[in-house]
């Protein structure tokens, strides 16, 4: 009986005869293998559309607008006559909307000395006829400049980034030019405050002599009509009769003074006892 192939570990050549339990086997695990054809068919179809929803999609990307403040060393820029300086300090806000957040420091850093630059340069064209101590002539001029020359905000690119900035700028004194108006500016604030006092006292004395009563007149003769009738003196009113004012009676003798007491050493003598007052006749 040659080797069973199926036993052995072999496929059967083919036109070989195949026993019938092989034969259902086979047909069993063909109708099984359609049937899970069929169903996974069902579920992949109904699974379409949560996996659809699943999907990662590339939305289009918002536009985050970054910014960022700067606030480099102030500027020394010589004034009228070239002795003094006035210092230029401002205050740079950098903003874009295409750079990344990782890389917008590095940008900024890049186009920083450029607006310094560019600041600096204006700012020494208009301190040149400004004396050096007046710093607010200086802040109009440059904001004058400023406005008409090279208006913020000011566009700075690198390839595809887009960066603006935007200064804001103050001006301060010298300190020797500080130290030479101190003593002008303390006595100017105390004559402003003496001054500020006088005025106070005044409208105070002004609205006290608004309120207070206004005093007659002594010189301008009084009129009959304007005199105030004379006040009725209110009654009298008298004791009443069980008062003990109205039980004394005026014609009674007063009583005797009393008797001296005898000096020390002397017999007292007996004073005889005065007769009860009588009472009138009614």
């Amino acid at each position: 009986m040659p080797p069973d192939p199926v036993a052995a570990g072999r496929r059967p050549e083919p036109g070989a005869p195949v026993d019938g339990r092989r034969r259902r086997w086979a047909g069993r695990a063909r109708a099984l293998g359609d049937a899970a054809r069929r169903h996974a068919r069902r579920l992949w179809a109904g699974a379409q559309p949560a996996l659809r929803r699943l999907w990662w999609t590339e939305e289009s990307a918002t536009p985050v607008t970054t910014v960022d403040r700067r606030q480099p060393e102030q500027l020394v820029v010589p004034a009228q006559g070239q002795v003094y300086v006035f210092g230029v300090r401002a205050t740079y806000t950098w903003s874009s909307e295409n750079a990344r957040p990782e890389l917008f420091g590095w940008y900024v850093d890049c186009f920083q000395p450029q607006a310094t630059q560019r600041l600096h340069r204006l700012a020494v064209r208009c301190a040149a006829e400004v004396p050096p101590h007046r710093p607010r002539d200086l802040l109009a001029a440059l904001t004058a400049a400023l406005a008409a020359h090279d208006p913020p905000p000011w566009a700075y690119a690198r390839g595809d980034v887009t960066f603006t900035c935007e200064p804001d700028v103050t001006v301060h004194l010298d300190e020797r030019v500080r130290r030479l108006l101190q003593p002008y500016w303390e006595q100017r604030i105390t004559l402003e405050c003496e001054r500020d006092l006088a005025r106070r006292r005044a409208e105070y004395a002004q609205e006290h002599h608004r309120h207070a009563p206004t005093p007659p007149d002594a010189t301008e003769p009084e009129r009959p009509a304007e005199r105030a009738a004379p006040r009725p003196a209110p009654p009298r009113r008298g004791p009443r009769p069980d008062a003990p004012a109205e039980m004394f009676m005026p014609l009674n003798p007063l009583l005797p003074p009393p008797t001296p007491r005898p000096a020390p050493g002397q017999r007292s003598h007996p004073t005889p006892p005065h007769p009860p007052p009588q009472k009138p006749d009614p």
